[in-house]
């Protein structure tokens, strides 16, 4: 399904991919978890996500099956759990897109460009996504559909959503619990395939259905599943990742108060 390349000319814009569902709440020590990415309808797979966290920051390595790491996201929690500090570099074509907190301001920011958000309180980026999750679980698990604000640095803008629970599908016994993500603006919504998320019994993200926050080789979209498997082990040893050792264009790490303002969610 496509449907979501129809309102705007580039997908991975309105994607919320599996970065931005991740991270439950944050954890006293490091937290390693993988997710395999399979392209869709073919079943092959397209990527792999290696996921390090801790209390206030956050760094996802995406690799293809071979190993080699083609992206990167940083993110820094320090002012807001919904709404993080964060930069994305696609090492294949050098984008770079994400937000910062300056002045009790978010700014979205995209190759260069920056926009700061009006800020409504159901604000939410990136991996924020799921500790939002998290703190509306009792509401979505009753059945309530909540809307929210999502940033979309691709596009300077942020973009209306609604999530609500779902019947759980057969064939994924390690899910307990189902939502689907789609278009608040019920005019969107025959132009937008959903997202669809399977979590467990421990309120984790197992299953991710829908757009890809990357792109496939050739600059389309990629519909995949991600099946995340969380062990606790650490990643092998791999080669340094050269974003990593790159200058940040814009500041993204906010940890004075004077960065966030008033707002702490």
């Amino acid at each position: 399904p496509q449907a979501w390349n129809r309102p705007v000319k580039t997908p991975r814009d309105l994607a919320l991919g599996a970065t931005l569902l991740l991270w439950h709440l944050p954890a006293v020590s490091l937290e390693y978890i993988e997710g395999v990415a399979l392209r869709l309808p073919e079943q092959t797979e397209a990527y792999r996500e290696h996921h390090t966290s801790d209390t206030h920051w956050q760094h996802i390595e995406y690799r293809t099956p071979e190993g080699t790491l083609i992206a990167e996201q940083r993110l820094d929690y320090a002012c807001s759990q919904n709404a993080p500090a964060f930069e994305q570099h696609d090492l294949r074509d050098g984008t770079r897109f994400g937000a910062r907190w300056e002045n009790g301001v978010y700014t979205l920011i995209r190759n260069g460009q920056a926009r700061a958000l009006r800020q409504p309180d159901s604000l939410v980026a990136s991996s924020g996504f799921n500790r939002f999750v998290q703190a509306e679980w009792g509401a979505l698990i009753g059945g309530k559909r909540i809307d929210f604000d999502f940033a979309l640095p691709a596009r300077l803008q942020a973009f209306r959503l609604r999530i609500q629970r779902m019947d759980t599908p057969e064939g994924y016994p390690e899910t307990s619990a189902w939502f689907r993500i789609s278009a608040a603006q019920a005019w969107l919504r025959p132009f937008v395939a959903p997202i669809t998320l399977g979590y467990d019994e421990q309120k984790r993200l197992r299953i991710y259905r829908g757009l890809s926050n990357l792109e496939d080789g050739d600059d389309s979209s990629l519909t995949v599943e991600i099946s995340y498997r969380y062990d606790g082990n650490p990643p092998a040893t791999r080669e340094p990742a050269l974003a990593r050792n790159e200058p940040i264009t814009t500041r993204m790490r906010t940890t004075g108060s004077a960065d966030c303002g008033v707002h702490r969610s």
